[in-house]
């Protein structure tokens, strides 16, 4: 029997109603009770003298008369809107009146909403026997049973307002229990049977014979939500339990039942105890069923009970004398504390999941429990039942020990499972795999179809620790880890082919690129032919190929590779870097070291630098041929370049002597300084070659004077052998030139004097004679002068409007302006640079470094050669460093109104040191301005009679009289011409 199989608990306190003075509540006594309901916080009794006792939570009553005679039935409605409350009495002797109330705060106001009269609906004229009633939870049906085996239904609209009625069911036995359900099914038990109808409200419901056997009166009843609503009834010895359409549960039960009641999906049971049910004044024992869990929540004795109540969230049985007894159920929290004192940890958890509480917790605590006893299995077990709720470093450390490596194994088979594993629970399963060689379990793990439920970079790593390199492979093709792939491929199988093969068809360049230049050198040593065929196709065929120059450093002690990697990258990429060129072109030259290669290589070399198309640094390829000197290179970059004199020394240290003379006669003329060298090479020479090439340079010398007699002379007598022959012709001809260039010179003598006496003569007459000017038209508008007239000392008149419209200056004349400008201009050219050359000398003084000094003034084009114009036939005179004095003056009429213009005139003297480079190189000067014992007879400048000498006929001497000097101050200011010594 159940009741010796379910475990017994004092989930309830039992305690008797009193009132405030402490005593036993007697509110009731003295009361015949006949019915009693409960709900919407109201205990309703009705007694034999048809009153109605409302008893509130206080313990407070409440009387108000229903019927005359005596109240039989009470229904309340706990889901109405209303408190209604429905009543069958007597007010005559078997004459039972159907009341439906209203019930108010005070019992005393409440009314009658509706009256019926039960033995006007019997079809015979025999006293109807009423046995029990039920109303539908939304009052619109409501059903009475009569001793007679018939059954009463009231539907449509709802209880309170007239509705129809019909005869539902007919049986010969009397009718103990009624029940609607939610889906307003209507349960009949009968002593004898169990009937069911759906569709009451039709004309024809569906009856369904649910079971044989009926129950006594007031043994039934409807259970809650816990139980589905089923319909249960308790004949001897069991519960039944039904559905509307099938039997349900057999429940066997010890005991003859006075009472059933339904609390909080607990069944409580009041059965007459077996020691005394021979005697009149029996006592009952009162057994609360939780029938959830599985358990009997309450055992206790009790005087006869009348009524069992609930409300208040309490159970309340009322005595054989009226007492009213209070059972309390425990709180959930410490129901759950008695059963882990007792250890019953399957029963905790049952309670805390069917009232929703958490159970966690206690499947924790029952876990820790089996772990103490020993029982690692059920521990584990339980461990598994909190996976997502307790953390799983706490169960793990509980299971370290090598003799718990299986339960530790299922509890992380069970993490992976639940998806919450993370990479330390994956190495660690694999890891208890690996350990337990249970290659089997290893291989599903990690092969599974299923939904991935673990990190794959971390079981690689544990099967490449574990050896287990395939099945690491397997992982890192299938979940594409290009990478680990190739590790593994590489590092831990060897398969240098299959791991290239690999890197090949991987679907993004990228990821080619990382994994060549990871293992690009290991493939290249053991693949060196299939890794150049794959790199070509890399960086050759792709829209848009990856650098070949970051693939170089792959090619460490592969040139032979890396030759048909660069080849192959320019032939298809001719636009490539430099980089790639300089690299090819290297290599080359490596080649060409060697005897087997030099030709071939050294034609490709020149190949390549002669090519138009190649991209090759030419500063890295002129290194790179001096380096490993290959002079046809060098003489080809060179060429490129300009740098001929490179090209010849080139040729002059291989002696090639007709390498030389082309060289010469094809770029001397755009570097004539190749001649020199070439002359130079030459003149050190002996044979007779080299002879027939000294006379040659010599005539191109001399043609294009490009070097002194003094120089060419130098360069041949470097060789004591040179035979005079060589030089007779060529110092011949330069004598020759230089007797011409002296009677041109003595012409220039005579004339600068004849200019100097001139000059003279003129500035003295402007000193001391006036000047007259008969001048009587216009320079500009060649008419006749009127006044006012302005008179130039150039012997120009001009009308003042006419000399005002055109002069910049008012000192200026507008005709001889132009010529007298460039005339200053040149003038202050050589004063700069006069003063540029003493800066010259200081900063080389000072400077730390003179070279860096020089560097800097010959960067300014300090020593540019200037232009010498002479006055009268514009004559250019190259001019090197000499360092001439020039002398001008200004001289006007004192006392005139005219302006006075500038009569400009210049000597230029020279240093007696002949200057490089030009003809005046014989030490033997035939410079008419150079200091000679007679200079002062040849230089028309060095006499005393000089004006520029500074002695007494000097007139731009300073004088104390300003009067006599023209270019004094005046009023008007400075004089715009200065005297430059």
């Amino acid at each position: 029997m159940v009741s010796h199989q379910w475990r017994r608990f004092a989930f309830f306190s039992k305690e008797v109603v009193k009132d405030d003075n402490g005593e036993k509540w007697a509110g009731l006594q003295g009361i015949d009770i006949t019915c009693t309901a409960s709900g919407r916080g109201k205990l309703l009794v009705g007694d034999s003298k048809g009153n109605l006792h409302c008893i509130s939570q206080d313990m407070k009553v409440e009387v108000k008369p229903m019927y005359i005679t005596r109240l039989t039935h009470l229904v309340q409605i706990p889901k109405a809107k209303q408190n209604i409350v429905v009543t069958v009495g007597e007010d005559e002797p078997a004459h039972p009146i159907l009341r439906v109330w209203n019930i108010t705060n005070k019992l005393a106001d409440s009314g009658c909403v509706r009256y019926v009269d039960l033995t006007t609906l019997s079809k015979t004229n025999v006293s109807v026997n009423v046995t029990c009633i039920v109303v539908s939870d939304n009052m619109s049906n409501m059903a009475i049973g009569l001793a007679d085996g018939t059954v009463w239904l009231f539907y449509k609209h709802d209880i309170t307002r007239e509705q129809r009625y019909k005869e539902i069911h007919s049986d010969k036995a009397a009718i103990t229990g009624l029940a609607f359900n939610k889906e307003v099914a209507l349960f009949v038990a009968t002593e004898t049977a169990v009937h069911s109808y759906k569709r009451v409200s039709d004309a024809n419901p569906i009856q369904t014979f649910l079971s044989s056997e009926g129950c006594g009166l007031g043994l039934s009843l409807l259970t809650d939500h816990h139980q589905y609503h089923q319909f249960l009834i308790a004949p001897k010895n069991k519960f039944l339990f039904f559905t509307v359409d099938d039997p349900g549960n057999n429940l066997p039960m010890d005991g003859t039942r006075s009472h059933i009641a339904w609390y909080r999906g607990c069944l409580v049971s009041v059965s007459f105890a077996r020691r005394t049910m021979l005697k009149q004044d029996s006592i009952c024992d009162l057994t609360i069923y939780d029938m959830s869990n599985k358990f009997i929540g309450f055992t206790g004795t009790f005087p006869p009970v009348k009524a069992l109540l609930v409300e208040w969230g309490s159970l309340f049985v009322i005595g054989k004398n009226n007492e009213i007894y209070k059972l309390n159920e425990k709180g959930i929290q410490e129901k759950i504390d008695i059963l882990k004192r007792k250890c019953l940890y399957d029963d905790a958890i049952q309670l805390a999941k069917n009232n929703q509480d958490d159970h966690m917790n206690l499947i924790k605590a029952h876990g820790d429990h089996l772990a103490s006893k020993g029982d690692h299995d059920g521990a584990i077990s339980k461990y598994i039942g909190t996976i997502g709720h307790v953390e799983p470093s706490y169960v793990i450390r509980k299971f370290l020990d090598a003799r718990r490596i299986h339960n530790l194994t299922q509890y992380l088979e069970a993490l992976h499972e639940a998806n919450v594993a993370n990479q330390d629970h994956t190495t660690l399963l694999l890891n208890c795999y690996t350990k337990l060689k249970n290659v089997q379990k290893l291989e599903q793990f990690i092969r599974s179809d299923g939904q991935l439920n673990f990190d794959v970079e971390t079981a690689i790593k544990v099967c490449r620790q574990a050896t287990y390199f395939d099945d690491a492979a397997y992982l890192a093709e299938k979940f594409n880890q290009y990478d680990w792939y190739v590790h593994i491929q590489i590092e831990d199988k060897h398969d240098y082919r299959t791991a290239l093969a690999y890197i090949n068809q991987l679907p993004s360049l990228e990821k080619k690129k990382e994994n060549v230049k990871t293992f690009g050198k290991q493939l290249m040593d053991h693949l060196p032919e299939e890794m150049t065929e794959f790199l070509i196709e890399l960086c050759g065929d792709l829209e848009d190929p990856p650098p070949p120059e970051e693939f170089i450093p792959l090619f460490v002690n592969r040139n032979e590779c890396l030759i048909l990697f660069l080849e192959a990258i320019v032939a298809r990429q001719p636009d490539s870097s430099s980089q790639v060129y300089n690299a090819l072109l290297e290599l080359y030259l490596r080649d060409s070291q060697k005897e087997e290669f030099r030709e071939q290589r050294t034609a490709q070399v020149v190949e390549m630098l002669q090519s138009d198309t190649a991209r090759y640094d030419p500063d890295h390829a002129l290194l790179l041929m001096q380096l490993y000197r290959l002079q046809p290179g060098i003489v080809i970059l060179c060429e490129k370049r300009g740098l001929y004199q490179h090209v010849l020394d080139c040729y002059c240290e291989n002696n090639e002597y007709k390498s030389i003379m082309d060289l010469c006669w094809r770029r001397g003329g755009e570097e004539a300084s190749l001649w020199v060298q070439a002359l130079r090479y030459f003149a050190v020479r002996e044979d007779e070659e080299s002879r027939g090439h000294v006379t040659e340079i010599l005539q191109y010398i001399e043609q294009k004077n490009l070097l002194p007699p003094l120089m060419v002379v130098k360069a041949l007598s470097e060789n004591a052998k040179t035979p005079i022959s060589v030089l007779m012709n060529y110092i011949t001809r330069h004598i020759a030139i230089e007797e011409e260039q002296t009677s041109e010179n003595e012409v220039l003598i005579k004339k600068y004097s004849e200019e100097a006496a001139k000059m003279r003569e003129e500035i003295k007459k402007l000193k001391t004679e006036p000047v007259i000017f008969q001048t009587n038209k216009c320079t500009q508008c060649v008419k006749k002068l009127n006044l006012p007239a302005v008179h130039l000392l150039c012997k120009h008149s001009w009308h003042q409007q006419c000399f005002e419209e055109l002069a910049d200056l008012e000192e200026d004349c507008p005709v001889c302006s132009q010529d007298n400008r460039q005339t200053l201009e040149h003038l202050k050219s050589l004063d700069q640079i006069e003063n540029l050359d003493q800066q010259f000398f200081r900063s080389v003084e000072n400077a730390p470094d003179p070279f860096t000094a020089v560097a800097d003034f010959f960067a300014k084009g300090v020593y540019n050669k200037p232009v010498v114009i002479d006055g009268e036939k514009k004559a250019k005179l190259q001019v090197t460093r000499s360092r001439p004095r020039v002398a001008r003056e200004e001289v006007s009429a004192p006392g005139t109104r005219a302006r006075s213009q500038a009569v400009l005139r210049e000597a230029v003297v020279f240093d007696n040191s002949p200057p490089q480079g030009l003809p005046f190189s014989d030490p033997v000067s035939n410079n008419p301005f150079a200091t000679t014992p007679d200079a002062d007879t040849n230089n028309p400048f060095a006499s005393d009679d000089n004006p520029f000498s500074g002695g007494d006929t000097n007139p731009f001497a300073a004088d104390p009289d300003d009067n006599n000097n023209p270019f004094g101050s005046d009023s008007e200011g400075q004089s715009p011409i200065q005297f430059v010594s």
